[in-house]
């Protein structure tokens, strides 16, 4: 017996006569077999289906590089707001002011105009994607050239602003562009196209 052992804990499996009775007792009651043979197996799929699997994901790819591309282009060119200003209204997109003294108009936010020597100048205040700005233009003799300062809260945009055929093209210190439809030397104050 002694003997035995020391081939069992030599090879790690027992043969003896011992491990045949085990066997046969267990044989049908359920158990796991013991060193019973494992059979690996693969799933195989249709060439079908892993050809669809490149198509769709070739089909998101260029439809997210599109995305991607078109995101780029919308950035770059210029929106449009139209602005219009008579002795009356003041009208920036779809806020309207009206005149309420000579120089000074109010409705969904403020503005007031002044001179700086030949300049003309114009403040306002309104609020902007629930953010309150304020600004201050100052467009030079002629109308064709206007500088602006626009602030809210601790944030300060300058802006750029030259007159062609019946456009201001807007330039911001960040370089969004924004075309804005106005007649010659009307003043705007405010952050449009943000």
């Amino acid at each position: 017996m002694h003997l035995h052992h020391r081939t069992a804990s030599r090879d790690r499996v027992s043969t003896g006569p011992h491990a045949r009775w085990f066997r046969a007792r267990l044989a049908g009651s359920g158990i796991i077999d013991i060193g019973a043979g494992e059979h690996a197996s693969r799933a195989w799929r249709p060439r079908r289906l892993h050809g669809a699997r490149a198509a769709a994901l070739a089909v998101g790819v260029v439809l997210a590089v599109g995305c991607a591309t078109a995101g780029v282009v919308l950035s770059i060119l210029p929106t449009g707001v139209s602005v219009a200003m008579t002795a009356t209204t003041y009208r920036i997109g779809d806020a309207t002011l009206h005149a309420v003294a000579p120089g000074v108009y109010s409705g969904a936010g403020t503005l007031v105009f002044g001179h700086s020597g030949p300049d003309l100048t114009a403040g306002g205040s309104g609020v902007v994607d629930g953010a309150r700005w304020v600004g201050f233009c100052e467009v030079a003799a002629g109308g064709t050239a206007e500088t602006c300062s626009l602030t809210s809260g601790t944030r300060t945009l300058t802006a750029r602003d030259a007159w062609s055929a019946g456009t201001w093209q807007r330039t911001y210190s960040d370089g969004q562009r924004v075309e804005i439809a106005a007649a010659r030397g009307v003043p705007v104050p405010f952050p449009v196209g943000r």
